[in-house]
């Protein structure tokens, strides 16, 4: 026995056999340190539909927290954007809302040790088209003693693609324009925005055209005043018979002109109504009669009611 252990082979055996040993007994007293880490949130993405007429209109919720495990560097060193969360939708062939899993890619050297939710509400939607009307929305008031003459779009109509139910909710599109401070006309391009009955804009909509050309007139406000309106009438009613009230409306309208015309002006006559015979009260629309130099800045009719009644 002596002489086995004082052979130099043996002995260099047995101690790596001891070492051997020695490390095991170290290793299964200490294993590995595994340690966890959460993230969050994590924007939830569609694989595309193989259906073309179809679209994904909502993921609910959007997005998802995820907790990962593995060595303290793996862990430590893992940054949100090393994640991919999708959902597959390249199975579904018809609009409905489906309840689907959600994949998760854990950065490397990480596993996944919980995901919430695991899975998520998904609206599929069938695509439609329609055309709608195109109007302009005027922002803001022309420089003072300027007023806004005019305005158009381009297009009257454009086309509006998207979910079906997103579609029935649009009303318009409409387009802003600034004539804030202008004294003349001008043309900008404008952005089409398709909005509901209370002028939101519906999300999810795709317009074409979706830029259009705004054009504005804008020109001096010529001078004006506002004068009352008289009404003129002829003849007299039946025997027995009387005039009991004259009425008109409006009571006064705006009139333009050259400034020596307009400031001799302080009434302005209707057309004469004919009472002559008349046994019922007469209501009619008359024209205004304008004096040289002068016409209507606004309305050039006016109605006039003229009450007779039995005397006594």
């Amino acid at each position: 026995m002596d002489r086995f252990l004082e052979n130099d082979t043996v002995i260099k055996i047995l101690a790596v056999v001891m070492a051997i040993l020695l490390w095991l007994i170290v290793s299964s007293g200490n294993p590995a340190q595994v340690v966890t880490r959460p993230f969050g949130p994590i924007s939830v993405t569609e694989a595309p539909l193989t259906q073309s007429n179809l679209t994904a209109s909502s993921v609910v919720p959007s997005t998802i927290s995820v907790a990962i495990k593995g060595s303290p560097q793996s862990v430590e060193s893992a940054k949100i954007q090393d994640f991919t969360a999708f959902v597959d939708l390249r199975s579904i062939t018809h609009a409905g809302t489906y309840s689907l899993p959600v994949h998760v890619s854990a950065p490397t050297g990480t596993s996944l040790a919980s995901i919430v939710p695991k899975t998520v509400v998904v609206t599929v939607e069938k695509l439609g088209t329609k055309k709608v009307p195109v109007s302009l929305r005027i922002l803001g008031t022309p420089a003072p003693g300027y007023e806004l003459k005019s305005s158009s779009a381009s297009v009257k109509t454009a086309t509006i693609n998207g979910p079906t139910t997103e579609l029935a909710l649009v009303h318009q599109l409409v387009a802003d324009v600034s004539v804030g401070g202008h004294s003349s006309g001008f043309q900008e391009q404008v952005i089409l925005l398709p909005v509901n009955k209370h002028g939101q804009v519906v999300p999810h909509v795709q317009v074409t055209p979706n830029l259009v050309s705004a054009s504005l007139s804008i020109a001096a406000i010529p001078p004006h005043k506002k004068v009352p309106v008289v009404v003129k009438y002829t003849g007299v009613p039946a025997s027995g018979y009387t005039i009991n009230n004259i009425s008109v409306s409006p009571t006064s309208v705006d009139i333009t002109g050259t400034t020596s015309a307009l400031a001799g002006v302080t009434a302005i006559d209707t057309q004469p109504v004919s009472v002559s015979g008349q046994t019922s009260s007469i209501a009619e629309t008359m024209t205004l009669v304008f004096p040289k130099g002068t016409s209507a800045l606004t309305v050039n009719k006016v109605t006039v009611t003229i009450t007779i009644a039995a005397k006594g």
